[in-house]
């Protein structure tokens, strides 16, 4: 559970969207709770969170920041040059950038307020982030190189959270409760033509969000149908229907690169593993067995491998396989918990890069706090 002392870092929205992230069952870590795979990852006196890249040719580690920088939500820039990412460095959460090795790190946020889920846009020129900046989570966008910031949604009531853009970049899907309940919504990257697209009394949404491959589909979470489990929808939220109706927790979609799989997390079987499916639910087959827990499964950029989390060897690090579950190694070793907030390919397919925790001393739970789009969670036993 989070503690007494890490609640209080914690701005108010944010704690609102504890509550719901308890109720829901797809955000808080704990030793008895569900699962925690977007949490904020907050500064501990006895270590803190860094990060790294690894080779996937010899799984060779490449450290990319030094104590006291702290930095989580890495994004590769579309070209693999740049990662954004966040840091509190400064004493808030702010938008950087760096070098792919590190150097010439660059904030790009000046706001006296928490920023967070920086991503690119398919260009390589703008990144979209969210700001609690007028007391609500918001979307707004920017240059890269931080200038022209300008708000893309008016939540009067509630927060707008987990954006993603669209493979052209003409689009922004997210997630708000608005409305006084989760769903997904789309505006156009200028801010224009908002369109809410799902309509459901359950939490839509709140987890995932992402677009197919050709833009013509987005998969996202929902516990419409009592747990939570994996939909697909059209890019106008036509064609709402389930890939895993199945009753049992299932998390974690990522597209193919090629749009024609799906692959997940799911307790069908009993234990926390992966598998994949066929874009329309079909054919789904189990790419894991092992007593351990396997979870968050992400696509080289080519489609030929599937790097996922497993705590099999102890504790949470980075392991690859092919898309056919064959030929699983272990990718990072050494230091605890790899992979807690989000692991993400170079475009090159080349690279992992990573947030780990370092010492010293022994590790402590990173507190839960404002969800975000495609980070990862951490199954229970439960």
């Amino acid at each position: 559970m989070m503690d007494q002392n890490s609640k209080s870092q914690i701005p108010l929205p944010a704690i609102k969207l504890l509550g719901l992230l308890a109720l829901a069952g797809c955000g808080l870590l704990d030793q008895g709770g569900a699962f925690n795979h977007r949490s904020p990852l907050n500064h501990r006196p006895d270590g803190r969170w860094e990060l790294f890249w690894t080779s996937v040719e010899d799984s060779r580690p490449y450290r990319l920041t030094l104590p006291p920088v702290e930095g989580r939500s890495l994004a590769w820039s579309p070209d693999g040059t740049k990662l954004a990412f966040i840091s509190n460095r400064d004493g808030t959460d702010e938008v950087y950038v760096m070098n792919a090795d590190g150097s010439n790190g660059l904030r790009l946020t000046y706001n006296q307020a928490d920023e967070d889920d920086p991503e690119w846009a398919p260009d390589g020129f703008r990144i979209v982030f969210t700001s609690d900046q007028t007391g609500h989570w918001e979307l707004y966008a920017m240059a890269a190189d931080g200038s022209e910031q300008r708000r893309l949604t008016r939540t009067v009531a509630g927060d707008s959270i987990n954006p993603a853009w669209s493979p052209d970049g003409h689009v922004l899907s997210y997630v708000s409760n608005k409305d006084g309940n989760w769903e997904v919504y789309v505006v156009a990257a200028d801010g224009t033509h908002e369109q809410r697209l799902t309509h459901d009394p359950a939490m839509d949404g709140f987890c995932w969000n992402e677009w197919s491959p050709d833009g013509r589909s987005i998969l996202f979470d929902s516990n419409r149908d009592g747990t939570y489990q994996v939909y697909r929808m059209d890019a106008d939220g036509g064609h709402q229907r389930n890939l895993s109706p199945l009753p049992a927790p299932t998390e974690g979609p990522a597209w193919s690169p090629d749009g024609s799989r799906v692959v997940y997390t799911s307790r069908r079987d009993g234990n926390w593993e992966i598998y994949l499916v066929n874009a329309d639910g079909a054919d789904p087959h189990r790419l894991t067995a092992n007593r351990a827990k396997d979870f968050n499964p992400f696509w080289s950029p080519d489609g030929r491998k599937i790097a996922f989390i497993s705590d099999r060897d102890g504790h949470n690090e980075i392991y690859m396989m092919n898309p056919d579950g064959s030929d699983q190694r272990r990718l990072t070793r050494g230091m605890a918990d790899k992979g807690r907030d989000r692991h993400r390919w170079s475009p090159d397919g080349s690279k992992i890069a990573y947030v780990a925790y370092t010492g010293p001393g022994p590790r402590k739970k990173a507190s839960a706090g404002m969800a975000k789009r495609r980070e990862q969670f951490s199954p229970s036993d439960d």
